[in-house]
């Protein structure tokens, strides 16, 4: 939003799970964002309601009168050059009627986690839905994104991933993630000032995020206790499930700290950040945060897919627990080594990861006159935004 609102005139809505803090509603305000919360847990009444209406369980959860109404009341009145839809839950807002240049920013290829997460459960009744479900998305997936002139990917993997089930390669574009900005002003941080912690900061209702944990905190984190006795495991986020608390709370060394306003504290205390999933698909924006802030990081091979990094000099790589908890006493206790590594992380992110870099196929997209190939079969949307553009006098700025 704000790389955008530089060069365009922009209006944002955007769905929420929970109520905005303080500083968040502050932001909101400041820049006209209009939110509309939406907070529909996953239950057997909501799996019947997304089969009866042959749509995704998660598009159904997030499925709300009241975002269609404002979507089209907003696109009604202020006759858009273009429309970015951040993600595929809220692709469902997009009118057939809008002829505007239309773009979907997929964080990940969904039917892809469904697919893992099929393959990992053992022979049950949720294998099976599961890889009903894995079906469904793929499908959705496909019809929708072949609405869109412009379908950005945030990696190579995930468009391949895209490509093949049917989005026309022309359409598909890569939009990485990329990390907090102000975190690359900050000062560097200190080996000396930090202490024997592992910090973990992320999304806690994801279900690859929980895994994840689980398996650091179960697995890895008594291998490392093994060499370094002290050591401590700090994790933060929003929405963690009950159970992942109570495995925080009953596992010694481990402090649930919850939702932070400012991570800056954590991140000066912390000598390493672990993100251990073990389900790919999408990027890490937690790992790409920690490498701008430059604190060092040990990953999983699946953590770490699909980012543009060296193995051993950006972020140490394992794919077992010994591997991985080497790793971590690694960075504990090798000042030098954790130097490196730290400088690394955040020089790769200011050559790649930041707005300027990462998002020139946006910009590229935005300043064609004419949609890409392929758009919007029989909408006449070039036409259309052109004569819009002859209305105000001039093409001017865009307004997504």
């Amino acid at each position: 939003f704000d790389y955008l609102s530089r060069r365009h005139s922009v209006a944002a809505i955007s769905i929420i799970r929970a109520p905005l803090t303080q500083s968040q509603e502050l932001w909101a305000a400041e820049n006209a964002v209009q939110t509309v919360l939406i907070d529909r847990g996953r239950s057997p009444v909501n799996l019947v309601r997304s089969y009866l209406g042959g749509r995704p369980l998660s598009v159904e959860r997030n499925r709300s009168g009241q975002m269609k109404a404002l979507v089209e009341e907003k696109l009604s009145a202020g006759l858009p050059d273009a429309v970015f839809i951040d993600g595929w839950l809220v692709a469902q807002y997009l009118p057939q009627w809008f002829s505007g240049l239309t773009m979907l920013h997929q964080h990940n290829a969904e039917y892809r986690l469904w697919e893992r997460e099929s393959a990992k459960r053992g022979v049950s009744p949720s294998r099976w839905l599961a890889g009903r479900e894995a079906s469904r998305v793929r499908k959705y997936e496909a019809k929708i994104m072949a609405r869109f002139n412009a379908v950005f990917a945030v990696s190579v993997d995930d468009a391949r991933a895209l490509v093949s089930i049917g989005v026309d390669r022309d359409r598909v574009h890569l939009l990485p993630n990329i990390p907090d900005p102000a975190l690359l002003d900050l000062p560097s941080l200190s080996f000396a000032q930090s202490e024997s912690e592992i910090m973990y900061l992320g999304t806690l209702s994801w279900q690859p995020n929980i895994d994840g944990l689980e398996r650091l905190i179960t697995r890895i984190l008594p291998l490392v206790r093994e060499r370094i006795p002290d050591v401590k495991l700090s994790v933060a986020g929003r929405d963690a499930p009950r159970r992942l608390i109570q495995l925080a709370e009953r596992t010694p060394s481990v402090q649930y700290l919850g939702p932070l306003e400012d991570a800056e504290p954590l991140y000066q205390r912390a000598r390493v950040f672990a993100e251990v999933t073990q389900t790919g698909g999408g990027t890490r924006l937690k790992i790409l945060n920690a490498l701008a802030r430059g604190l060092p990081t040990v990953a999983s091979v699946a953590a770490a897919q699909g980012l543009d990094i060296l193995a051993g000099d950006h972020v140490l790589l394992a794919r077992d627990d010994d591997a991985l908890a080497a790793a971590i006493v690694l960075l504990l206790t090798d000042e030098n080594r954790w130097r490196i590594v730290s400088e690394n992380g955040r020089a790769l992110v200011r050559g790649k990861y930041v707005a300027e870099v990462a998002f020139q196929s946006l910009d590229r997209i935005l300043a064609e006159d004419e949609p890409p190939p392929n758009g919007h079969p029989g909408r006449g949307g070039g036409q259309r935004r052109g004569q819009r553009r002859g209305r105000r006098g001039g093409r001017g700025r865009r307004r997504p």
